[in-house]
């Protein structure tokens, strides 16, 4: 199986969040978000059961499942205007509870918008039209 990592930096002083997927060897950056890593912690990992490593500023697994699940809740989330609590938590949820078939679908949307330009405005309509559908 192939290992996977979420690593945080910061850009302009805001956190990013990258995704990268190990192949061969090399790291592979498959998507990137505009959000912390305290957040993903707090509302992604804390609803899912998978085995993952936990540093200062990076995740690692070797989890698909779990790897998946951050990159959609990344997409997801960072759309998200006016974020109040209680809908982070429905997001999270809704996230955390998708079917294989589900969460292989908006996976492979969100990852394939943002590397057609390595763009995030592209992801914007992926993670409204999964609010609209699970809100």
């Amino acid at each position: 199986m192939n290992p996977f990592y979420v690593r945080e930096v910061k850009a302009r002083g805001r956190p990013r969040l990258y995704f990268y997927e190990v192949r061969n060897g090399k790291a592979f950056r498959l998507f990137k978000s505009s959000l912390s890593l305290s957040e993903v912690k707090e509302h992604a990992l804390n609803r899912v059961q998978a085995s993952y490593k936990l540093t200062k500023k990076t995740i690692y697994t070797e989890d698909e499942r779990l790897f998946k699940t951050l990159v959609v809740y990344g997409g997801v989330r960072q759309g998200t205007r006016n974020p109040s609590a209680s809908r982070i938590m429905d997001l999270s949820k809704a996230v955390a509870s998708l079917d294989e078939f589900s969460l292989q679908f908006w996976y492979t949307e969100f990852v394939s918008r943002y590397q057609r330009r390595n763009n995030l405005l592209d992801t914007y309509r992926v993670g409204e039209a999964f609010r609209d559908l699970y809100e």
